[in-house]
C-alpha cells in the first residue's frame, strides 16, 4: 500500500512534471481516498474508464489524457459533470499525465515506440517527438511493424523515398510536427492522427506520412507507468484498454 500523496510525490519527481510545460494541471486533478491498494490505468478519462475502475473497486485512476484542460469551460455540468460525479461519489482519485509522459527518456511513449521500431542515434524532433535512423527498409515493412505493434491499421501518405532509413516519431496528435520532419530531411514521418493539411504537406516534402492512431500510439507510456508503479510498491495494477478508432 501507498498513501496518494506520497504516489503523486513520486510520479511528479519521476516524470519531471515542473520542466514540461503543458495545457492542463498535471498530477493530481480530482482528490479520492488517502490509501491507494488498486489502480487502474487507462489512455483517456472517460465514464466507461471511471465506470469499470469502480466494478474493480480501485482507489486511483492514472491516466494520459485527464478532464481539466485550460481551453475547457469551467462550468460543471453534461459529461464532464457525470465523470466528476463518479470520481467524488466513489472517491477515486485521477491522476493525469499527458506531454511529460509523452517526452519521458525511459517510458515515454515516443522512445518506447522508437526502441520498438529499432531506431538508432536517436535526438529530439521539434518539442516533444524523436528522429533517428533505422537499417533500411521499405514502406509496406514498416507499415507491417506499425501495425503488430499498434494493433491498427495506419492511415499512410506515400510521398517518400523507396528505402527509408530516417523516421520523425511523435505519438498522438502531432500531425504538425511532420514540418519539421521534413525540415530535417526525413524520409518518413510517424505520429498517431492526420489532418487534412498532412496530405499535401507530405506529397511536397516527398516524405511518407503515416498516423498509426492517437489512443493506439499512447497506449505504450501509459501502460508502462502503471507496471513501474506495480513493480516499486504494493498496489495492483491493471490496464484497461477502452477501445477508441481514433
Amino acid at each position: 500500500m501507498i498513501t496518494r500523496d506520497e504516489l503523486i510525490g513520486y510520479l511528479d519527481d519521476y516524470l519531471k512534471v515542473d520542466q514540461v510545460p503543458d495545457y492542463g494541471p498535471m498530477g493530481l486533478q480530482v482528490e479520492g481516498r488517502c490509501e491507494i491498494r488498486r489502480m487502474v490505468t487507462g489512455v483517456s478519462a472517460s465514464v466507461a474508464l471511471f465506470e469499470a475502475a469502480i466494478e474493480k473497486k480501485a482507489d486511483l485512476i492514472l491516466v494520459h489524457h485527464g478532464i481539466l484542460w485550460d481551453r475547457d469551460s469551467r462550468v460543471v455540468r453534461g459529461p464532464y459533470k457525470q465523470r466528476l460525479s463518479l470520481l467524488l461519489k466513489n472517491e477515486i482519485s485521477l491522476l493525469a499525465y499527458h506531454l511529460a509522459l509523452d517526452k519521458h527518456e525511459e517510458i515515454g511513449n515516443n522512445i518506447l515506440a522508437a526502441r520498438a521500431l529499432d531506431m538508432h542515434n536517436i535526438s529530439p524532433l521539434g518539442e516533444i517527438g524523436l528522429k533517428g535512423n533505422v537499417e533500411t527498409l521499405g514502406l509496406v515493412e514498416l507499415k507491417d511493424q506499425l501495425t503488430a505493434l499498434f494493433e491498427k491499421e495506419p492511415v499512410v501518405f506515400d510521398f517518400g523515398p523507396a528505402e527509408i532509413r530516417h523516421i520523425g516519431y511523435c505519438s498522438g496528435g502531432a500531425a504538425r510536427d511532420l514540418a519539421y520532419a521534413i525540415e530535417a530531411g526525413l524520409d518518413a514521418f510517424i505520429t498517431g492522427e492526420t489532418s487534412e493539411a498532412s496530405y499535401h504537406l507530405a506529397r511536397e516534402g516527398g516524405i511518407h506520412f503515416i498516423a498509426a492512431g492517437h489512443h493506439a500510439t499512447e497506449r505504450l507510456g501509459i501502460r508502462a507507468l502503471g507496471e513501474l508503479v506495480a513493480a516499486k510498491f504494493d498496489v495492483q495494477v491493471e490496464f484497461v484498454d477502452i477501445d477508441n478508432p481514433v
